[in-house]
């Protein structure tokens, strides 16, 4: 028997069929923290007030070593100058958001709503003081590998440890921070990197590894030295700027009034009916020794093969 040409259609049984709203939020993704995680922390020093943190550089001039060619004349003295490096440029960034009373109690109860705006202002604002640590490249003169035309290549990373071992920075206290681009597209593209019979590095790292692990954005090892990749590494002029660093090349404090690194406030405006939300940092970073980081140029056109 043929069938009937008049069957239910979903335009038919809308009034019966239900919109589900599942429990689940798709939240934005943010970069770790791998800057502030690593470099200097001088916030300790700014808890109590002020503007200016100094911090003396005793390195910058040298004694000179002298010879006494004959015994019992006078010593010659030495006296370099010190420099006294400081950090006053403080950025307060924030994020505000407002929503009415109404649109507040008519939100379903299955989402907190509150809570997951929380997390994405304050991931941002990490991501600002992160690309601000990054976008201390700029001031580096000392060392300078790579450039914008050319993928990274093996012979450019071991110039950049050399820079740094030359200078006498303990490599177990360096890192690198590399964009994802250079990582995946370029250095993974090196052949001894990836081929571990044949060379034995950790490119891509495996378990956890204390402090430094998997959790705060460390990718792999290189050369010994502990890989961080993010997106927050700066770029411009088709170049990423990647860094080898020790800890001490960069130094930044964190004065967010209320002790955390992040401060939310809301508040219920009677006169609007409404909730304002606002969530800031105080902060400020600085370039604390030049000749300790080494800024890692890459192309961000160019796939190495």
């Amino acid at each position: 028997m043929a069938l009937g040409t008049n069957q239910f259609s979903s335009a038919t049984v809308v009034a019966m069929v239900p919109e589900v709203w599942s429990t689940m939020i798709l939240e934005e993704m943010h970069a770790k923290a791998v800057a502030s995680n690593f470099f200097t922390d001088l916030s300790s020093w700014v808890t109590n007030g002020g503007d200016t943190i100094h911090v003396p550089d005793v390195y910058t001039n040298a004694f000179t070593v002298q010879t006494q060619s004959t015994q019992g004349t006078e010593v010659t003295l030495g006296y370099p100058a010190q420099v006294d490096v400081t950090l006053s440029t403080w950025l307060h960034k924030y994020i505000a958001f407002q929503i009415g009373d109404k649109e507040l109690a008519q939100l379903s109860k299955s989402y907190d709503f509150n809570a997951v705006y929380a997390r994405k202002i304050s991931e941002s604002l990490i991501d600002a003081l992160e690309t601000s640590i990054f976008g201390l490249w700029s001031g580096l003169t000392t060392n300078s590998v790579g450039d914008t035309a050319t993928v990274l290549s093996d012979a450019e990373v071991r110039q950049s440890i050399e820079k740094l071992a030359t200078g006498n920075f303990p490599l177990t206290e360096c890192a690198w921070f590399i964009h994802p681009y250079v990582f995946w597209l370029q250095l993974g593209a090196i052949k001894k990197y990836y081929d571990m019979a044949q060379s034995g590095f950790k490119y891509v790292m495996e378990g956890n590894f204390g402090p430094m692990d998997a959790s705060r954005g460390r990718q792999g090892t290189l050369y010994g030295i502990p890989i961080f990749v993010s997106t927050n590494v700066a770029s411009g002029l088709q170049t990423y700027r990647n860094i080898l660093a020790h800890k001490s090349a960069f130094g930044f404090a964190i004065q967010t009034p209320g002790g955390k690194d992040v401060r939310v406030q809301i508040e219920n405006r009677l006169e609007f009916l409404s909730t304002v939300v606002v969530a800031d940092i105080l902060y400020t970073v600085g370039e604390l020794r030049d000749g300790a980081a080494v800024v890692v140029n890459a192309s961000s056109a160019f796939i190495g093969s």
